[in-house]
């Protein structure tokens, strides 16, 4: 059958029940059990087995499972394991103190073996799904950490070479080149490092701007930046609306909004911007006259990296949308993109509660 891919360890003082749950899993070829007897036992088991989830029963002599439950969640060590607690008792106050202890399931004997399998399989795929998360971004927070100091290196380096006048041509666009791709990696490595802390619960730095004048900001910037393509922005709302948010993350994501319908309007195109109250809402709507976006990237646009095609992706990330959205839901508001009632192109609306609003 091969090597079982996850181990369990059954803490139960009844004998009965252990072989029980042994023989449901074993001939299944995935899991690699092991027992305790005791509370204390399977402390004592814990560091060597190191298992993907306890099933821990309620009631033992000795130690109860509330108190087992409570020291394996004292140690970060195993944070990520997953403690189904184990009763032959379905009282609700029952459920709660497991719960309250650290438990992440509570299921009751007798149990059904379909139902049970299936929990088992839930939690093993969510500890390996955490677990991959805990990797990723510990390597990403490493990989922003040791590469932002020679970033910075090379920027300044370059940016001091292709201010020398004498520079030959050849040379000035080698040094150009090097630049522009210092300047997006060191975009890429901002973006990373802001949506590291933003998953991390990022605290929000809270002051009053009025909306409107910083939306126009926001677009003259843009507009320098796609001066090429010549496209109009139209800016709508009361020049009087203001209300307390961290106007810092609230213009980085309204920023990637109205850039991304720049980005893919066509030349001599035309972006409106609306700025309205809602149920005590600020709502800045954004529509562009692009080639829209297709419903499977719909779905996704809000993701960390999602990029469609990685073999013939060109540039970008896919940070800047996943970054907005976190934005926009750690203010406890939202966005979302649909078609353009209008025509063509992309509506992208987002909503932000209004504390205090004018």
């Amino acid at each position: 059958m091969g090597t079982p891919l996850f181990k369990i360890l059954i803490v139960d003082d009844e004998p009965l029940v252990q072989i029980l749950i042994t023989q449901i899993l074993e001939p299944r070829g995935m899991y690699e059990v092991e027992t305790a007897s005791s509370g204390e036992e399977a402390l004592l088991t814990l560091s060597a087995f190191n298992p993907d989830i306890i099933l821990l029963d309620v009631e033992m002599a000795g130690m109860d499972g509330y108190t087992v439950c409570r020291q394996i969640r004292a140690d970060a060590k195993y944070r990520f394991t997953k403690i189904i607690m184990v009763s032959g008792c379905d009282r609700t106050e029952e459920r709660l103190h497991g719960y309250e202890a650290g438990a992440d399931d509570y299921i009751t004997k007798p149990f059904e073996e379909q139902e049970f399998l299936a929990k088992v399989k839930v939690y093993t795929r969510l500890k390996h799904r955490e677990e991959v998360d805990q990797v990723k971004g510990d390597l990403l927070r490493l990989l922003t950490h040791e590469t932002m100091t020679p970033i910075n290196g090379i920027l300044g380096c370059s940016e001091i070479l292709l201010a020398d006048s004498s520079l030959e041509a050849g040379h000035r666009e080698l040094v150009t080149m090097i630049v522009s791709a210092g300047r997006q990696l060191n975009r890429f490595l901002q973006n990373a490092i802001l949506l590291s802390k933003l998953k991390a619960g990022l605290a929000l730095t809270m002051s009053f701007e009025p909306v409107v004048a910083l939306v126009k900001h926001i677009v003259a910037e843009c507009a320098m930046r796609y001066e090429e393509k010549d496209i109009q922005v139209s800016v709508r709302g009361s020049e009087k609306l203001q209300f307390e948010a961290d106007w810092p993350l609230l213009s980085y994501a309204i920023m990637a909004i109205i850039s991304n319908a720049m980005k893919f309007s066509p030349v001599a195109g035309h972006v409106t911007v609306d700025v309205g109250t809602e149920n005590n809402f600020c709502c800045i709507v954004v529509d562009d006259q692009g080639c829209g976006v297709d419903q499977e990237r719909k779905g996704r646009i809000f993701e960390e990296f999602s990029i469609s095609d990685v073999t013939h992706h060109k540039r970008g990330q896919g940070l800047s949308m996943a970054i907005s959205y976190r934005i926009c839901s750690r203010h406890g508001g939202d966005i979302a993109v649909r078609d353009n009632p209008a025509g063509a192109g992309s509506r992208f609306r987002m909503t932000i509660p209004m504390g205090v609003s004018e």
